[in-house]
């Protein structure tokens, strides 16, 4: 068609089309292309390096700014992630076409007007979420005409107005303002938005919204997020102008009923989608509850402590799922559904107290697909005799749950009248061992059942013949001794994924491949957490479509060759063999999978890996050897496994690593080697490897060992790829040409926390590619003048916690950006060691702890033209002259706290020429009696604290109009200061440490109202009233004591008012206990509990009993308590769901088992999702050996696989559990780590806490009663 229509040559018209299928074959190719590192930045990785750099990605990686060298090609979508990135500057993306831009993680503050010139037509969607914007930066957005979606989420916006979506009116379709300290939406916030669809504003510090707030628009909005917010009632009458509206979330909240909050007419009725009000204050549903919707398609009231629902209360919303989990029915009558007989779909009753099903849901319900009553206290499935032979009942339920302990077992023959039924989850069936007889009857279409804690005892053979279409299976947490050898013979063509972890008896130890034979088509298998043993070789010989197998948290002692075979197994993607008792891995154990991607060996007992152990594994990415005890590995071991991009040898005994171990290793990738934490002590020369081998090593971490020398050319074999070198925490007393003066391709290098006495000045000869050099916490005196001689990448240089007394010049040049000399002996400020090269790009530098007495001129400060941070804290300055840093025009941040003796010019003539720049500044502990005058509108932040100021000036507030944060604490002021009251936008204040010896009901009315954030620790107090926090309704995080100078005070009692707090920390002094202190009820808000103090000893049970909130963190920091009733805590605690603790550096000695539930998710328990117990004395004994059972628990619910194409790797948590119980030492164990006790020496019952029948106190008594009335 095109050269029809453009008359074109034959021969030009092919060439075209070969040019552009060429085109096309190549953008495939870089689109499936791995991550590699960028020409810009080798630091960060592109996906493609052809005509654009794709999707690039820079996580991790220390920046000052965006790198300006992305300007040289075309870019899809970029992510910054924890950089350290302050400042977006000017014009730094414009010739890039973005598509998309990420900035998340970083202490961000400030964005160039012009940041995103360039990306007008371009930049389609915006995330800035986890900075510190104060507010939104709307004259760098108001260009992006064409910007769809704007997120940003989880900062510090506390004000919106319609000007600050200038600019995107037309575009915007997506706006999400969640997590930011939002307390109210201006009238026509939103007007100009009028194409926006989604708006998140979850939460924030709403009470309320405008009645006319969308009266004017903007009109199409489909999705709007209230959740975690203060809302009391649903605001219908605001609501109504969105005729668009179908998914409205009011979760997390305070809501007590449906109804309006004032009984006038609404004219428009809601049509909705969605309708979320979890966890809000529900209690009752009256008839009409919905009569303000016209339809509701799905209906949550999870968590509620919903009571009663009477007759109509769902009348005419046309709900189709309707979800009631965790709350406290008792019983359901049918006819509180009454009018959506006929939509109803699903319904979810977990959680609750309902000891019978009404038959109605069965009989008269005919659209009812989906049943949920798991986790009740049925005693029988009906509440009336059911005919279950009989074929009209219930035709159309497919996913029927009934699990859970509590529930009376139920024969499985009752189910069979369910015809039509696709997914059935039972526990406590009343057998204990599975036949055929127990499925007749059933549909034989049945796809997924689930029998977990049904105590079952064993399987027969054909126990399945009579539902042969079951795709997905679950067995686990039972206590099978015997499954027959054609127990699955029937599902075996159909049967996808099976899970039987934690399956077994202890007895079951053996593990034969009789009854997996049949299972042809098993893709997932789960075998992790029992007692297992041993395998045979042909244990999986006969299930060829596996994918994912997981043996993790086994007895396992060996892997037998032939295990997994290329015969075999040819799909074979992972292997899971975590926390056993491997001692070695033989020959030929994994050779030629061609699909194996991932494979884990941590934490067992592997000393030895033998020749050909991993023999041509061409898809394996990463391999984890973790926490073994592996001292070394012979040369052949792996051969010709070239993807492997990850290479985990932490946390063994090796004494010596040699690269021709892996000349064969990770030739097609980024190979990352991590050797940490061993005991090597020195690296000698590699002498098994010949001058034309090489290791295609990127990254070799080499850290926290004890390494004191390293041979001549150790390196050589990793010459040309070595690209990061970590060698921190050893004991290396010299840095030398011969150890890193040949790493030619070497970018990032650290060397901190050594022994290093000397530096040679050819060091780093021929590493000029270096771009981030750290050496600090060492000893060194001097630096040699040449040391970065030709270095024309060095951008990050920590040369902190050294000895330093001065720097040679012109020893940083051009593109240096951060800068390090803290925690040295300079006396001068050092000038002279940057080029004026090097002094135009420096963009923050740290001289803090040294003795600098003097500062230089404003003249040749003017070098620094584009330094941003600058600390100057802990030095001996006396003097600031006039306009010292008037040069400095984008000066932001600026410490100068701990200079005792620093006097300032009268009348702020210090900080001439930085009212319009500086944000942040620090004056604590330098000895001033007065307030200095601070003429800075754009400052943000101000610390003055450790200081001798007995009373501040309201007037000064005049010169500070954008102040937000205030830190007044180690001072002398008797009262609370009238300045707090003229700060219009201040929003943290610290009065901690005065001497206030009073707080009234009106001490903090006025300016204090509007604080996020207040400190009011250890305070002299002998008068709190108890309404002086009443009017802090936006108050998010408080710092508060039991002020030991009270005989008597109630810390909850002086918190009901404070709606909208989330955090409170307590410090204690004087006192040796909390108990009355802390007894009452909490704000329902409130999810994060923190204790310090080294005065306090001890911790009483009832401490978090008045908690509301039912996800929750407690902290434990620097105490002298030593035992934690933990167990004890939570039992008083009967909200909380969910629970994260850390204990770190404290005296503790034990702590006790906070965990109750089997799983995450179990109505009425308590799952402790995260444990951080490093830093203190613990004895380990059986007392602390539930720490272990609770890890399996966490490694089989939240650390595993089921499908691979949807998770690629384990989540953070489950490496940052095991590492912390690596630091957690065993007092009474000659301090031997946590995890190595756990896991060799404590031996309490191994699983027992996971396995036997739970009879719970109220299941016992409700079965007497129940027996007592049918007596009657």
């Amino acid at each position: 068609m095109l050269l029809l229509r453009m008359n074109l040559h034959p021969s030009l018209g092919l060439l075209l089309t070969l040019l552009c299928t060429l085109g096309q074959l190549v953008h495939s190719e870089s689109s499936n292309l791995r991550p590699a590192p960028c020409h810009f930045n080798p630091l960060c990785l592109c996906t493609s390096t052809y005509l654009d750099y794709g999707y690039v990605t820079c996580n991790d990686v220390p920046l000052t700014q965006i790198t300006p060298g992305l300007n040289d090609s075309n870019v899809y979508t970029i992510e910054f992630h924890n950089n350290g990135m302050r400042f977006i500057q000017a014009r730094a993306l414009e010739r890039t076409g973005l598509y998309k831009l990420i900035v998340r993680g970083n202490p961000l503050v400030k964005i160039h007007d012009e940041a995103f010139f360039g990306l007008e037509k371009h930049l389609k969607e915006l995330e800035i979420a986890q900075t510190d914007l104060y507010e939104v930066p709307s004259r760098s957005l108001r260009h992006l005409q064409h910007l769809k979606s704007l997120n940003l989420s989880h900062n510090h916006i506390s004000d919106i107005n319609a000007d600050s979506w200038r600019g995107l009116e037309s575009s915007l379709r997506t706006l999400i303002l969640s997590y930011n300290f939002i307390s109210s939406l201006p009238r026509g916030v939103f007007n100009p938005l009028t194409e926006l669809t989604q708006l998140d504003l979850s939460g924030n510090n709403l009470l309320d919204i405008e009645p006319d707030l969308f009266l004017a628009g903007p009109s199409r909005i489909n999705s709007l997020n209230l959740a975690d917010n203060l809302f009391t009632n649903i605001p219908y009458h605001e609501l109504a102008p969105l005729k668009f509206l179908h998914h409205l979330d009011l979760s997390y909240n305070s809501i007590f009923e449906l109804r309006p909050s004032e009984l006038r007419d609404v004219r428009t009725r809601l049509t909705l989608d969605t309708l979320r009000l979890d966890y809000n204050r529900i209690m009752f549903l009256p008839g009409g509850s919905f009569e303000f919707y016209s339809s509701v398609n799905k209906t949550y009231f999870n968590g509620n402590p919903l009571q009663n629902i009477n007759a109509d209360a769902f009348y005419n919303a046309k709900i189709r799922e309707l979800y009631l989990v965790d709350c406290k029915l008792s019983s359901i009558d049918p006819a509180i559904f009454s009018g959506i007989e006929d939509t109803l779909q699903v319904l979810d009753l977990t959680g609750n107290n309902l000891t019978s099903i009404p038959a109605e849901l069965f009989e008269q319900f005919h659209s009812l697909r989906s049943l949920v009553v798991k986790d009740n206290t049925l005693f029988s499935l009906f509440d009336r005799e059911v005919n279950v032979y009989d074929n009209s009942h219930q035709q159309n339920l497919v996913d029927f749950d009934i699990s859970g302990d509590t529930n009376y077992p139920v024969p499985l023959q009752e189910y069979r009248s369910m015809h039509n039924l696709m997914k059935l989850s039972v526990s406590r069936v009343p057998k204990q061992v599975i036949t055929a007889e127990d499925f007749e009857g059933f549909n034989v279409d049945l796809e997924e059942i689930d029998f977990t804690h049904s105590h079952l005892r064993g399987i027969k053979n054909n126990a399945f013949r009579h539902i042969r279409s079951v795709k997905h299976m679950d067995l686990s947490n039972n206590f099978i001794t015997s499954i027959d050898s054609n127990a699955f013979q029937e599902v075996g063509h159909s049967l996808i994924s099976l899970s039987l972890s934690h399956a077994f008896s202890k007895e079951y130890g053996a593990l034969s491949n009789a009854f997996f034979t049949p299972l042809s088509s098993l893709k997932y298998l789960d075998l992790s957490y029992n007692s297992l043993h041993s395998l045979s070789e042909s244990t999986f010989s006969d299930n060829p479509e596996l994918e994912v197998v997981e043996l993790q948290d086994n007895h396992i002692g060996s892997i037998p060759r032939g295990l997994f075979t290329e015969f075999n197994h040819q799909r074979l993607q992972q292997v899971h063999f975590s926390f056993n008792e491997i001692s070695h891995i033989s020959s030929q154990c994994f050779s030629e999978l061609p699909h194996l991607e991932k494979l884990y060996l941590n934490d067992n007992r592997i000393g030895r890996i033998d020749k050909h152990a991993l023999v041509d594994l061409r898809a394996l990415e990463e391999l984890t050897l973790k926490g073994n005890k592996l001292r070394d590995i012979s040369y052949e071991a792996f051969q010709n496994i070239p993807s492997l991009r990850l290479l985990d040898l932490s946390y063994n005994e090796m004494n010596n690593f040699d690269f021709a171990v892996l000349d064969q290793v990770g030739r097609l990738s980024n190979l990352k080697v991590n050797l940490s934490h061993n005991e090597i002590l020195a690296l000698h020369k590699n002498l098994s490897y010949s001058d034309s081998e090489g290791s295609n090593i990127k990254i070799l971490d080499l850290s926290h060992n004890n390494i004191s020398h390293i041979g001549e050319e150790y390196f050589h074999p990793v010459i040309n790829t070595l690209t990061h070198l970590y060698l921190s925490h050893n004991s290396l007393s010299k840095a030398t040409r011969n150890a890193f003066g040949s790493l030619h391709h070497l970018e990032w290098l650290d060397i901190s926390a050594n022994n290093i006495f000397d530096i040679d000045f050819d060091s780093f000869k021929n590493t000029h590619r270096l771009q981030v050099f750290y050496i600090h916490h060492n000893h060194l005196k001097d630096i040699p003048r040449d040391l970065f001689h030709g270095f024309q990448q060095l951008r990050i240089v920590d040369l902190s916690s050294n000895w330093i007394r001065a720097l040679p010049d012109n020893l940083f040049s051009h593109g240096i950006e951060r800068v390090s000399l803290s925690r040295n002996q300079l006396a001068v400020f050092p000038i002279q060691p940057f080029t004026q090269g090097a002094s135009s790009t420096l963009m923050d530098l740290d001289l803090s702890h040294n003795y600098i007495s003097n500062l230089q001129s404003p003249e040749q400060f003017s070098r620094f033209k584009n330094l941003m941070r600058l600390d100057l804290s802990y030095n001996r300055i006396m003097r600031l002259d006039d306009s010292n840093f008037a040069t400095l025009p984008h000066l932001a941040f600026l410490d100068l706290g701990h200079n005792r003796e620093l006097a300032f010019e009268p009348k702020g003539r210090s900080f001439i020429g930085l009212d319009s720049s500086l944000l942040f500044l620090g004056l604590r502990n330098m000895s001033l009696g007065q307030m200095p005058e601070l003429p800075l509108s754009s400052l943000l932040s101000l610390s003055i604290s450790g200081n001798r100021l007995s009373s501040i000036p309201a007037e000064i507030a005049s010169n500070l109009s954008s102040l937000r944060s205030l830190d007044l604490s180690h001072n002398d002021l008797t009262s609370i200061p009238m300045i707090i009251h003229a700060l219009p936008n201040l929003k943290t204040l610290s009065i901690a440490s005065n001497d206030i010896g009073s707080l009234t009901n009106l001490s903090l009315v006025g300016g204090a109202e509007q604080l996020l954030e207040l400190d009011i620790t250890s305070l002299p107090l002998n008068l709190f009233e108890s309404g002086t926090l009443s009017k802090m309704h936006s108050l998010r995080t408080l710092h508060i004591s039991p002020y030991a100078s009270m005989r008597v005070i109630n810390l909850p009692r002086l918190l009901e008012h404070l709606r909208g707090l989330r955090n409170l920390h307590v410090h204690v002094d004087g006192r040796q206990s909390l108990g009355e202190e802390l007894r009452g009820e909490y704000p329902s808000k409130m999810r994060n509990l923190t204790l310090s103090g080294k005065s306090l000893r001890t911790v009483a049970n009832h401490v978090l009993q008045g908690v509301k909130f039912p996800s929750f963190q407690f902290t434990l920091h620097n105490t002298s308590v030593e035992s934690l009733p933990m167990d004890q805590m939570l039992l008083s605690a009967p909200h909380i769901r969910n629970i994260s603790i850390d204990v770190r550096n404290n005296s503790l000695t034990e702590i006790f088992n906070p965990n109750t539930a089997e799983e995450p998710g179990t109505s009425h328990r308590v799952f402790l999702n995260e444990l951080f117990l490093a830093g203190n004395r613990w004895t380990c004994d059986c007392d602390i050996g539930w720490v272990e059972v609770w890890l399996r628990k966490v490694r089989q619910y939240r650390c595993r696989y089921f499908d691979p194409a949807a998770q690629h790797a384990l989540p953070p948590v489950c490496s940052a559990l095991n590492d912390d119980l690596r630091l957690a030492a065993c007092h009474n164990k000659r301090d031997e780590p946590l995890l190595d006790v756990l896991k060799q020496e404590l031996e309490c019952g191994w699983g027992a806490a996971a396995h036997g029948p739970k009879v719970t106190l109220g299941l016992i008594v409700t079965s007497v009663i129940v027996l007592l009335l049918a007596r009657f």
